[in-house]
């Protein structure tokens, strides 16, 4: 009689409450009251609401980009990932707005993503902490030992010497706004290594933000430390 009186009572107010809780979704969502969705969360799941995103360790690129007048850019690039692998390799990467890289992506969707190796680190607050606006980023690599390569093809940009791989990259369909940043889903056309680097890029290792956390040259949020 007890295992019968608590199964009932139970069961019946489990379905009280999926009818309360399907009845105040319905009225709250549809009137765009997120808030509710997540309090209520909150006190019956023990979840909560932050505004932290997730720590996350992810690959540093470098994008080297050509103006129009065949001028190499570069920049740092943390947002890069791969989307596809047939029957085209595609990735998707975010530029940020307002710079110079994202004005030659913008204009001719070409560039070379180049995964970097813990010897750009260096190079980091250059690259990523200025704009090619207001100074020489070619000279200034060259004062860190890491003078640019000549172009490795035709209508190809300069590239920093050792880095892991180089991706040959070319935009496919528009720019889509973010905010901050404009995403670009991207089409693989070439995929390049160092003769003498070939087996260590196999394997890697990569440059992470990880790495540079830990190096105090970018912030927990991402950006370049001052």
């Amino acid at each position: 009689v007890h295992l019968f009186f608590y199964s009932y009572t139970t069961l019946t107010t489990y379905s009280a409450f999926s009818r309360l809780w399907s009845t105040m979704l319905n009225k709250y969502l549809s009137g765009g009251v997120f808030l509710f969705v997540c309090n209520s969360l909150t006190l019956i799941f023990g979840l909560q609401v932050t505004s932290t995103p997730p720590l996350i360790d992810a690959p540093t690129f470098s994008l080297a980009t050509t103006d129009e007048n065949g001028n190499t850019g570069m920049n740092i690039l943390t947002y890069a990932a791969p989307m596809s692998v047939r029957p085209d390799r595609m990735w998707s990467i975010g530029l940020f707005k307002g710079t110079l890289s994202h004005e030659n992506f913008a204009r001719n969707g070409k560039g070379v993503l180049q995964l970097l190796a813990p010897c750009h680190a260096k190079a980091v607050k250059l690259l990523g902490g200025s704009s090619g606006k207001d100074i020489d980023k070619k000279t200034e690599c060259e004062k860190l030992g890491l003078s640019w390569l000549s172009p490795a093809m035709d209508n190809m940009p300069e590239l920093l010497p050792g880095c892991v791989y180089y991706l040959q990259v070319r935009r496919v369909g528009d720019m889509i706004d973010c905010g901050s940043h404009d995403a670009a889903l991207c089409k693989i056309e070439s995929m390049l290594v160092s003769d003498d680097e070939l087996k260590e890029a196999a394997q890697g290792p990569y440059l992470s933000t990880a790495n540079l956390r830990e190096l105090g040259i970018i912030t927990e949020q991402g950006r370049v430390a001052e």
